[in-house]
Parts: structure tokens; sequence; C-alpha cells
């Protein structure tokens, strides 16, 4: 399992956003506080508020390419 942060800052980010992890074959969720929402849901990316960093929790040891496809909305 990894943990990052992202941002997701505008409607056309969390489109890319979702194709991207869409295309992984491992679970991935964001967590916002003690809300969850499935990544790969675009309904459910909608709701994130693209104001503020996410934590991203990819359920996989092998996440590394995936990371480097996402490599744009990772923040520190």
């Amino acid at each position: 399992m990894k943990n990052v942060k992202i941002s997701l800052g505008s409607l056309e980010d969390i489109k890319e956003f979702n194709r991207i992890t869409c295309s992984f074959d491992s679970p991935v969720s964001l967590t916002m506080g003690n809300y969850k929402v499935n990544a790969k849901s675009l309904i459910g990316l909608f709701t994130v508020d693209t104001n503020t960093k996410v934590d991203l929790m990819i359920d996989s040891d092998n996440y590394k390419d995936y990371l480097s496809r996402i490599d744009k909305f990772l923040v520190d």
C-alpha cells in the first residue's frame, strides 16, 4: 500500500486523473478526513474539493508506473 498527496485543480484534471486511474488494475481511493471516495468513480471524484490536497491510497505494491503517470497531480 502507498499513500501520497494529490491535488485536482480543475474539472479537466479530474477527468484526466480518472482516465489514468481507471486503467490501473488495483484499488485506489481518495480520503479527506473521514470521507473516502473510490478514485475510479468519476461521480465520486466530482465531490472532491479542487482547492485542497487530498490523500491518495493505492492498494498495491506495484504502484511506481501509476505514480509516474499521475505525476502532475502529486504534491508534497
